[in-house]
């Protein structure tokens, strides 16, 4: 990607972070007539939004009506809630209940193709499948043909800049090509820089557990949006409810070398139909549940580690073009290993050969029973499916920090809040930086959407600051 050498200084709405929630907040503004410039610290646009499993969760779209099932705006608010355990802030989750359709319409408009996938009654079909990046390449294709955005890679925010007389963000400082360029900003800064899954000192601060989890989120996700507001006396929320994922993939284990900028994938074959042991090789969990609440568990076991193990039946549902599920593609870069027995997939491993034998024997006794002896697995959640379909799998896997889902509180504009709760001027956030729509917990596939819909109000809410 070419772009000029030049970085702007000056514009009237800034735009900090090309992922979903900077491309819509970009769009938004150059929409409502202001002239946006959006800026990517990485060298590619993306982040995070890119490497995810692309499912964005919306209710009430012309595909949902055609497929049938019953759902609603109050249901929709209800699980929101109650995945939050109550926690949320209300003025964030009506935003999202109550702009996801037009959300929905608007990335259509923008080149984002959806596909419903089905869901098994009575949940309504709710989730819809775009593949991994294709989201937000088809927005940085629109974002790139709109004559109102310029866009710069490379070019990271370091601090904002405010006016003393009116106490109003005005600016910032970016560095860019070897420089610090101090760029003014006439109507409002858009902080939509991720989270900080891959900030050591950040993650050491609010979530000490989670320092050597396996890293999922952007390259680039070292909190910068919120040290940056931080500093200018913004307020916190979620940041006590950070927590990580159980199914992050630990390459070429047990001869394991890291890297900092490895991407890896995202396993949640326990959700259909594998089991997962710990080194012992034995079963210590209920696999039908979140990925939430396993996390917590799966930190209790040796190392923190859990070994997914599973047959040709599960890897035959292999997600393609996908960071989530896509067996075969962690097969082929070493993220999944393969034996013709149960007895050499525990060597490959180097897990007790007799523990693990045992464990999968009375496991597939318990699946033609159809009682779970151990745990109460159910077989309508994705178990008590037999493990005897050679060749066999098994995936070390531990915590993984996709994303942080805390930090700077806002109100229902995206306008960052301070200490006290005001508003501080011409500074908005979306996407993952924003804390207060997830609160304690997570439902799955909202990430995607709340970074669009947040974004579009903060894109508009810039726009129209200080016209």
């Amino acid at each position: 990607m070419t772009q000029p050498k030049d970085l702007p200084t000056r514009c009237e709405v800034l735009v900090l972070g090309a992922g979903m929630a900077g491309h819509c907040a970009a769009l938004a503004a150059a929409e409502a007539g202001a002239d946006v410039l959006l800026l990517e610290k990485a060298a590619q646009p993306g982040g995070s939004s890119a490497m995810a499993g692309g499912i964005f969760l919306f209710t009430g779209t012309d595909q949902q009506k055609a497929a049938g099932g019953s759902d609603s705006l109050q249901a929709l608010r209800r699980d929101l809630l109650e995945a939050g355990r109550h926690k949320n802030n209300p003025d964030l989750v009506n935003l999202y209940v109550e702009n996801q359709l037009e959300a929905y319409e608007f990335l259509r408009a923008h080149g984002v193709k959806f596909q419903l996938a089905p869901a098994k009654p009575p949940a309504p079909a709710r989730s819809y499948h775009t593949g991994t990046g294709r989201s937000t390449a088809a927005l940085h294709e629109a974002a790139l043909e709109n004559p109102r955005i310029r866009f710069f890679a490379n070019a990271a925010g370091l601090r904002l800049r405010g006016s003393f007389e009116t106490g109003r963000v005005d600016g910032t400082v970016v560095a860019f090509g070897g420089r610090e360029i101090k760029i003014d900003v006439t109507r409002g800064v858009v902080l939509a820089s991720g989270g900080f899954s891959r900030s050591k000192k950040l993650l050491e601060t609010y979530a000490p557990e989670l320092v050597d989890a396996v890293k999922h989120g952007g390259i680039a996700n070292t909190g910068d949006g919120l040290v940056m507001a931080t500093a200018l006396g913004a307020g916190h929320a979620d940041l006590g409810y950070v927590s990580g994922s159980f199914g992050g993939a630990i390459r070429n284990y047990p001869n394991v070398v890291r890297d900092d900028n490895e991407i890896p994938p995202l396993l949640f074959a326990f959700n259909v139909g594998a089991i997962i042991v710990n080194r012992n090789g034995e079963r210590f969990v209920n696999e039908a549940q979140s990925y939430k609440v396993l996390s917590g568990i799966c930190m209790t076991q040796p190392d923190g580690l859990g070994f997914q193990i599973f047959d040709e039946k599960v890897m035959s549902g292999s997600l393609a073009g996908t960071s989530v599920n896509n067996f075969r593609e962690a097969l082929a870069d070493g993220y999944i290993q393969t034996a013709g027995s149960i007895g050499q997939l525990a060597k490959l491993m180097e897990i007790d050969s007799k523990n693990l034998e045992t464990t999968i024997e009375r496991y597939n006794k318990d699946a033609v029973s159809g009682v779970d002896s151990q745990f109460g697995r159910k077989v309508a959640s994705a178990g008590l499916m037999r493990i005897d379909t050679p060749p066999y799998y098994i995936a070390a896997t531990g915590n993984a920090i996709t994303s942080t889902y805390g930090g700077i509180a806002a109100n229902a504009d995206m306008a960052v809040l301070d200490l006290f709760g005001e508003p501080i001027a011409g500074l908005f956030a979306a996407g993952e930086l924003v804390g207060g729509f997830h609160g304690a917990s997570y439902l799955s596939a909202t990430a995607l959407p709340k970074a669009a819909i947040s974004g579009l109000r903060a894109g508009k809410s810039a726009a129209m600051s200080n016209t």
